[in-house]
């Protein structure tokens, strides 16, 4: 007999679930129904002998019916409709599957890497929410929102606001969705460095949930490039400035703001 289980119980990440209701999802330009998407999720639960408990569905349904329709994948709840994906949704989609080079740091080597689209996409949304929260009075840019090979080496740019409150005209922002093991190739460093230079970025941040070499870690350094390194250190500042644990299980620990 099958186990019922929710989908975090069975080990299912956020961007897994999304991973596979959106691959069936893009094929079905009507959409589907919550219940096709329990039966997606129960096929792929159905490989370990479990399957979704009325708990499981409910927690689903929340994840689909809210964060997935927050986090701008699906359109919003019609009546009489099913769930749909935005053209982001279908974007993030086709994407899934390139190949990005990075530096195994316990090798040394250079390896091919497929990065989720969809793990990078919600990534970035957060970090840009906690960094809006650091520096509030910015003007910050999504850069590689819609087109990952014109982003010349940052994701997020931001502008300051007025004459007070910070000495940094501009903050330029890279982030890596890697492999706690994996630090980015010396091209794709580079063209961070560049962005920065090429932009006169005067606060640069680098972020990854992989790590740095050696040596990019001192020219980091003696840049003066501040760099936030895996996911425990990305949460340990979110926690210093009361903002919500970035978890990948979808569901957050939320910190309440004080007045």
């Amino acid at each position: 007999m099958a186990k019922e289980v929710t989908y975090k119980e069975a080990g299912l990440k956020k961007e897994d679930v999304y991973s596979l209701v959106f691959k069936e999802m893009i094929k079905y330009p009507d959409g589907l129904a919550i219940k096709d998407i329990y039966k997606i999720v129960n096929t792929e639960l159905a490989k370990k002998s479990q399957i979704l408990s009325p708990a499981g569905e409910k927690s689903l349904r929340a994840l689909i019916c809210t964060n997935c329709d927050r986090d701008g994948f699906i359109h919003p709840y019609e009546k009489g409709k099913n769930w749909r994906l935005t053209n982001k949704g279908k974007r993030i989609i086709e994407q899934q599957g390139q190949k990005e080079k990075v530096i195994n740091t316990e090798t040394g080597k250079i390896e091919d890497e497929i990065p989720n689209t969809i793990k990078g996409e919600l990534l970035e949304t957060y970090i840009l929410g906690l960094l809006k929260e650091i520096h509030p009075y910015y003007s910050w840019f999504h850069q590689g929102k819609k087109d990952k090979k014109n982003e010349r080496g940052l994701d997020l740019i931001a502008n300051k606001i007025g004459e007070g409150h910070s000495e940094y005209k501009t903050i330029g922002v890279q982030i890596k969705n890697h492999k706690e093991t994996s630090a980015p190739e010396d091209t794709e460093w580079l063209k961070f460095l560049a962005g920065c230079y090429v932009r006169h970025i005067e606060e640069a941040i680098f972020i990854t949930t992989g790590k740095l070499k050696p040596e990019q870690r001192r020219e980091a350094g003696e840049a003066k490039i501040t760099v936030i390194e895996g996911l425990d250190e990305l949460n340990r500042i979110a926690k210093l400035y009361k903002y919500k644990i970035y978890d990948e299980y979808g569901e957050y620990d939320e910190y309440t703001k004080e007045d």
